[in-house]
């Protein structure tokens, strides 16, 4: 194969998944008013106790951003946010009540979806298929890795 043709082929299919990705996950998140990004930030902060900064790290989203995006999911009543007694720049982030009865909705719904197709998969094929992802994966990285001057 080409390498055009492999590189049209691999952003073909990356948006025909994102494009279905979203078919599946946005009436989930929709329920509560949430966009992918926000039920991310619930579901970092409810596997472990995250700082702003630590979960801004963990997402790959600057340090504003993920304020802006935390203080919104506070007003809404999803998250708590409480500075740090021993350092006051440090805030910490919990999930409120009703964040977590969300994520454990969502959770429970994509369980539910997905135990009905996985259910006529075989494990070769499911274990092919994250084969498969994590060799893209370690070639985009290994692309990334190259220090080749544009």
């Amino acid at each position: 194969m080409e390498v055009m043709d492999f590189n049209n082929t691999i952003w073909n299919l990356f948006r025909d998944i994102s494009l279905k990705k979203d078919s599946v996950f946005r009436p989930m998140y929709d329920k509560y008013g949430l966009t992918s990004m926000q039920v991310r930030i619930l579901k970092d902060v409810r596997e472990q106790e995250q700082t702003i900064g630590s979960l801004g790290k963990s997402l790959c989203v600057a340090g504003a951003n993920i304020s802006a995006m935390c203080r919104k999911l506070e007003k809404e009543g999803f998250l708590n946010r409480v500075r740090d007694k021993s350092d006051e720049r440090v805030v910490k982030v919990h999930l409120s009540e009703k964040g977590e009865n969300a994520i454990l909705d969502i959770e429970a719904l994509l369980t539910k979806k997905f135990n009905v197709c996985l259910k006529n998969e075989s494990t070769e094929n499911i274990n092919d298929i994250i084969q498969g992802l994590q060799k893209l994966n370690f070639l985009l990285q290994q692309i990334n890795d190259l220090d080749i001057s544009l």
